[in-house]
């Protein structure tokens, strides 16, 4: 078991090392950030190339990625260059609005997404099973761009039941502000996490269903039908405890991603978490901020890949063997 950890760490860290040096070099090879530094309007080109000199870029690139790691390593991701803040304090002070609002879209998405695929699998061929199919494959074609779009015409500007934008109130709990224990913040919640949930529904319920079909196929379920034991029971205390494995590596993986990539959702519903202030430093050039928050969405996203994995391998005997 051991051997299978320190090769999955070895991986993330090798994934780590290969995204920092593909996200530093595409950062940095994109506009000059000293121009939105300094006035441009009364700025003289001394003061440009004092600005340069002080930002440390007119050093070469493979210099600055050295610094830049050596930074990293001993816990500093610089100063952003816009806001004057600790780059990674100002990517920890928007996780809680990211994390608040993943977290909701998955505790919609698991039970829904399992519930449905339990039960278009075991009535394989019935009207549930042709409208679960058919409605995930039309959730999962969407973008979601074009998801955020409808919901918003439709629950915002047609119905006027929830807000389009922001985050509404929020309470300061555990020494961080959130919006979901608040009934603003839950109407605000509402929309994006809809967006981000939907096609995670799908997902897990085309998974939960074939799982489902290939268990309700098995001879111990016939034979709990022939006892007499109820579909119900079946489904529940026998048929779900055996297609919770790929379900819950799915869900860990998703969650991953919801918070890695929760870009689009964000930036739409104008939600102050990571993901915008990844779009917003992108186009302001504030690289320090852009390091820190690609080197945080990593790492979260590769954690919980290799958490899944080895949890995945602590389940199954079979895993460790390959």
């Amino acid at each position: 078991m051991m051997t299978v950890v320190a090769g999955r760490l070895s991986q993330a860290l090798l994934v780590l090392l290969a995204l920092s040096v593909i996200g530093f070099v595409g950062i940095h090879s994109v506009g000059n950030p000293v121009y939105n530094v300094v006035n441009i309007e009364t700025a003289t080109a001394e003061d440009i190339r004092n600005a340069t000199i002080a930002l440390g870029l007119d050093q070469p690139l493979w210099w600055q990625y050295h610094r830049f790691i050596s930074s990293v390593l001993a816990g500093d991701f610089g100063t952003s260059y816009i806001y004057h803040q600790p780059a990674f304090e100002l990517v920890m002070s928007k996780l809680p609005a990211t994390l608040e609002l993943a977290t909701i879209a998955m505790l919609i998405a698991a039970p829904c997404g399992t519930l449905l695929g339990l039960l278009a699998g075991s009535r394989q061929g019935g009207w549930i099973d042709r409208a679960v199919l058919k409605t995930s494959v039309f959730a999962l074609s969407i973008p979601s761009f074009w998801l955020s779009m409808m919901l918003i015409l439709l629950g915002a500007v047609a119905m006027g039941w929830f807000p389009a934008s922001g985050r509404g109130s929020t309470v300061l709990l555990l020494g961080q502000e959130w919006s979901f224990p608040t009934l603003d913040g839950l109407h605000h919640l509402t929309l994006p996490a809809l967006t981000l949930a939907i096609p995670n529904v799908a997902l897990i319920a085309r998974l939960a269903r074939s799982g489902t079909v290939e268990v309700e196929n098995q001879d111990f379920v016939r034979f709990c039908r022939a006892k007499g034991i109820s579909s119900r029971r079946i489904l529940f205390r026998h048929t779900l405890p055996n297609i919770s494995i790929p379900i819950v590596t799915m869900i860990g993986m998703q969650f991953g991603g919801m918070l890695a990539f929760a870009v689009v959702v964000e930036t739409i519903f104008a939600w102050p978490g990571i993901g915008k202030l990844l779009i917003d430093s992108i186009q302001l050039l504030d690289r320090p901020v852009v390091m820190a928050t690609l080197t945080f969405v990593s790492v979260v996203f590769i954690g919980l890949n290799a958490l899944v994995d080895l949890f995945y391998a602590v389940l199954d005997p079979r895993v460790r063997v390959s």
